[in-house]
């Protein structure tokens, strides 16, 4: 998956006016976070979300794979932390970091073994008893059965047209994904963004542990 796809999409599929305000995840997830503190947000885009935080008195840093999407955040919002940053390097923060990292539909497109190490990343950078909130992709998606989708290893498929690949979580593999690594506080398949038709993404909020 390049930058230049990302790039593409953030001028193109995303350029509407629902990606500079929080999403409905956002409006539900803060509700779990502790009242002050330091959040990392993983998959910014337009930096909607982390304007959002930021306007509620958190101590943002926020992150994206496209530089396109956060040149346009910094343009949008100059008193946030943007970060050019690949997740799947790695993430270059210090051990308990953070009181909060957030991901909006940003962490679904890894296969398991880069998956499971970037859930292990997080965790090392959240405090103790740190808030992890995230929404993924779903098993229900009807996306991953059209014809240019191959399965390369359960739950995790190729685009063969776009030559992207996404991982479609379920609540199954969400737990498999976080046990031993956070307390649940919420776990279902009830999430919705604005821009896909569809009302069964997987959303997770879990107490590090």
């Amino acid at each position: 998956m390049t930058q230049k796809y990302w790039d593409k999409l953030h001028t193109g599929k995303f350029d509407g006016d629902w990606a500079s305000k929080p999403s409905q995840f956002a409006e539900y997830a803060v509700n779990f976070f502790p009242k002050t503190g330091k959040i990392l947000e993983i998959g910014t885009g337009k930096g909607g979300d982390a304007n959002f935080f930021q306007s509620l008195g958190y101590e943002v840093v926020a992150t994206d794979f496209s530089a396109e999407a956060l040149k346009i955040a910094k343009e949008s919002f100059k008193d946030i932390k943007f970060v050019n940053l690949d997740t799947s390097q790695g993430l270059p923060f210090e051990d308990k970091n953070f009181d909060v990292v957030y991901s909006q539909m940003a962490l679904h497109y890894f296969d398991r073994q880069t998956t499971a190490k970037i859930f292990k990343d997080i965790h090392r950078v959240l405090k103790s008893n740190g808030i992890f909130a995230t929404m993924t992709n779903t098993m229900d998606d009807p996306e991953k059965e059209a014809s240019d989708y191959v399965e390369l290893e359960p739950d995790f498929y190729k685009n063969t047209k776009k030559d992207i690949v996404k991982r479609y979580f379920s609540i199954k593999s969400m737990q498999n994904f976080t046990k031993d690594l956070f307390e649940v506080i919420v776990i279902d398949n009830k999430g919705e963004v604005y821009y896909k038709d569809i009302k069964t993404l997987i959303r997770f909020i879990g107490k590090n542990i």
